[in-house]
């Protein structure tokens, strides 16, 4: 009986030590990720007027969740935080200190921020006063010899004596960046090996990616802002995971040597977590496993106090929201699908201010508000100018020849296709219009059934395929789903469009009164065909089918159909049989605006 109770409790003795082996053995450490924040605070999207669970307020109630059941979290934000959304630019433009953005993103309790572009671009006394206010550690190592705040790293202590390191560096933009990044970060790396031993090496950065890091694929347009390449490359063996900012995408994953790539997408609307699990050997930690996910944190109930919190900042957003700043002599209307197949007044208005802002030969918009509906005669306030920008973006100019701009224009071409009558959009467009590409100042028309550009002009004269354009285009079209990723970047202009509008739109309508009409640069075509009929005359055909509807157009119509048709060689001879291929506007062969098109 003794005996059994020996066994018994060194049984009981040995399942605690294995117990307690496993448990000072293994451990496991969770970073939370967030970028492109914009100045998101409730969960609201003001650029379309609905509610929309994302921004602060959300990541809040994610962190909260999160703490009760782990307490050895890392949490860095890559940039983009203050401002891009009208909450947000609402307190950086009154630069009211008492910071809502600042306040509950400090109450949320991040460890490490690293500024992004939006902050470089602030002036220096603004730049320095808003991070200052930032409780969590400010890390640029390429910014450290200009303020004693930011720092070169940070080293958390988890609860198991688990030390992760993490790294900051900011992309060259702005006036104060200084030094050379990739021998700071290398000297940096070098004196945390020394000095701390960290088990978890990160390096975080605001600039982007222009590949995939995983699988190689070219992602975005070259841009001396993605220095997320470099980084990988230079620093891939010292490095475990990689944190990436600038690009409003969402990208998570891991390679084969277990090395971990993040962005975490835009507008806090969802976050990346990455779970990593240590073994300890001979004292000391290796990686053991890694996984990283995208959480959308609009799946998660808000904290309710939090959210009464934030609410109460409402009042004076709405009312700098809804002030008047224009006038319009007329109710102007906006359709989504319109506004792809015909010219537009709301886009050209976007377009037309970023190519005066940035003096470029032409430009492309998108229809970036898919739910605007227009303009009503009267005032235009603050509030319809950011929903007709409907995104947050910031703009580059491109160098492109007339070949890369004519190829645009058939790259947006192939989302269309005309069947029965009707165009059909692609699923892809009918969720995002904004892949499909708007050029101003050139004057084109494409060929929907033939998926063609038939008409290209530039300041009345063709565009050849050697001539070269600045282009001014949308930075979020350069990377991400359908990206423009041919031409030379010029300049990179980390302003968000709508800050172009305010400043710009005025003198496009040299005034502050919306008076103007667009100028239908850009005309959608289907390619028909007529089968001569006995009795047929030239004149009677470009009279029926429309080509002409004047004594005054005819002669330029039948020169149009005989250049056409090369089978009429004489007006005056034509034989029963032939096929007479012509065009008409799309627009012109269905008037009621229901069965003008449809969606897979």
């Amino acid at each position: 009986m003794r005996k059994s109770r020996i066994i018994v409790i060194l049984s009981i003795l040995t399942l605690f030590a294995v117990f307690v082996f496993a448990q000072t053995t293994s451990a496991t450490v969770s970073i939370i990720h967030t970028a492109n924040v914009y100045g998101n605070v409730l969960p609201f999207n003001y650029f379309t007027n609905t509610y929309e669970p994302k921004g602060l307020v959300q990541i809040y109630s994610y962190v909260n969740q999160l703490r009760q059941a782990n307490s050895d979290l890392l949490l860095v934000d890559t940039g983009n935080l203050f401002y891009g959304s009208p909450f947000g630019d609402y307190f950086v433009e009154k630069n009211i200190l008492e910071n809502p953005v600042v306040s509950l993103f400090n109450q949320i309790g991040y460890d490490v921020f690293v500024p992004g572009t939006f902050e470089l671009g602030l002036e220096r006394k603004q730049f320095e006063n808003t991070l200052k206010s930032l409780k969590p550690y400010v890390l640029a190592a390429n910014l450290t010899n200009k303020f004693d705040f930011v720092k070169n790293y940070y080293v958390k202590v988890f609860s198991k004596g688990v030390k992760v390191a993490t790294i900051g560096v900011v992309p060259p933009y702005g006036n104060l960046v200084s030094s050379d990044y990739i021998s700071k970060i290398r000297t940096t790396i070098q004196t945390l090996k020394t000095e701390v031993a960290p088990d978890i090496i990160i390096l975080a950065t605001s600039g982007g990616i222009n590949y995939d890091p995983v699988t190689g694929k070219q992602i975005a347009l070259q841009s001396r802002l993605n220095i997320g390449d470099v980084l990988i490359k230079e620093f891939g063996k010292d490095v475990d995971i990689f944190l990436f900012g600038n690009q409003a995408i969402v990208y998570a994953n891991v390679n084969k040597e277990n090395k971990v790539f993040s962005l975490p997408g835009s507008e806090g609307a969802s976050v990346n977590r990455i779970d990593i699990t240590l073994s300890q050997k001979a004292g000391k930690w290796k990686i053991s496993k890694v996984s990283i996910q995208n959480v959308n944190v609009g799946k998660i109930k808000p904290v309710e106090n939090v959210l009464s919190w934030a609410q109460q900042f409402e009042p004076q957003v709405e009312k700098w929201l809804n002030e008047p700043v224009l006038n319009s002599t007329e109710t102007i209307g906006f359709n989504k699908y319109m506004a792809i197949l015909e010219d537009s007044l709301i886009t050209e208005l976007v377009n037309k201010s970023i190519i005066e802002y940035t003096k470029s030969h032409i430009g492309i918009w998108n229809v970036f508000s898919p739910n605007f509906e227009g303009f009503v005669e009267g005032d235009i306030t603050r509030k319809d100018l950011y929903a007709i920008v409907g995104k947050t973006t910031t703009v580059k100019t491109l160098r492109l020849t007339g070949k890369q701009v004519k190829d645009i224009i058939k790259n947006g071409l192939t989302l269309l296709s005309f069947k029965d009558g009707k165009v059909i959009f692609e699923k892809s467009l009918v969720s995002s219009p904004w892949i499909y590409d708007i050029f101003e100042n050139i004057n084109y028309e494409v060929v929907l059934n033939k998926k063609d550009v038939r008409k290209l002009e530039f300041m009345g004269k063709p565009v050849d395929d050697n001539d070269v354009f600045v282009v001014s285009v949308p930075t979020i079209r350069t990377y991400g789903q359908n990206a423009i990723i041919d031409g030379t970047v010029l300049s990179e202009l980390e302003v968000p469009v709508q800050n172009i509008l305010f400043a710009q739109i005025k003198k496009i309508l040299d005034g502050n009164v919306l008076n103007i009409k667009e100028d239908n640069n850009r005309v959608s075509l289907v390619q028909l065909a007529y089968t001569v009929k006995p009795g047929d005359t030239l004149a009677q055909i470009a009279y029926r089918l429309g080509v002409a509807t004047s004594d005054e157009e005819l002669p330029l119509a039948i020169v149009e159909l005989m250049t056409l048709n090369p089978i009429i060689k004489n007006p005056n001879l034509i034989r029963p049989g032939w096929e007479i291929v012509y065009y008409k506007k799309y627009l012109d062969l269905i008037p009621p605006l229901k069965e003008l098109f449809e969606a897979k």
